[in-house]
């Protein structure tokens, strides 16, 4: 017996592990978040894997908590800079969310997607998961990740 099991509904494997990719770059970009909130507020490392289990939202209020506790005299990084990362991550929480809790649909064209669809107020509504936007949404968590490094860097 194999580990892997074709499974029966409908999907296509390069789309499914190209949505799991998307998954784990936004994973490890949040970690690099996390770990810029630790240079800011030690024991938060411990606090997010120990303690009670925290939304992405929960992890960017932090951020923006340790924020504000910064002192007049913080000189590691400009605090523009840190307020610049947090706002993109609170963006791309949004882009990672309606990647997240979308549902499986078939295209017009017959291929295999995600399609998200929530209430009109909402930052993205509706919004259809083609692979090139799966791939775009892959290299703005990548660029994000990588900033966030740089920062992370200065941190330490």
């Amino acid at each position: 017996m194999t580990l892997h099991a074709t499974p029966r509904v409908p999907l296509d494997d390069s789309y499914v592990a190209l949505v799991g990719k998307a998954v784990y770059v936004f994973a490890y970009y949040e970690w690099t978040i996390i770990h810029i909130i630790e240079c800011l507020m030690n024991g938060f490392v411990n606090q997010y894997s120990r303690g009670k289990p925290l939304t992405s939202g929960n992890v960017k209020d932090k951020f923006t908590s340790a924020m504000a506790k910064l002192p007049a005299s913080f000189e590691k990084v400009p605090v523009a800079d840190l307020k610049r990362i947090c706002d993109e991550f609170d963006n791309l929480i949004v882009k990672r969310n309606a990647l997240i809790h979308a549902h499986p649909a078939t295209d017009s064209d017959g291929a295999q997607i995600l399609v998200y669809q929530t209430n009109i107020t909402k930052p993205l509504p509706d919004t259809r998961w083609p692979r090139t936007e799966v791939e775009s949404t892959i290299a703005a968590f990548d660029v994000a990740a990588c900033q966030a490094g740089l920062i992370l860097h200065r941190l330490r």
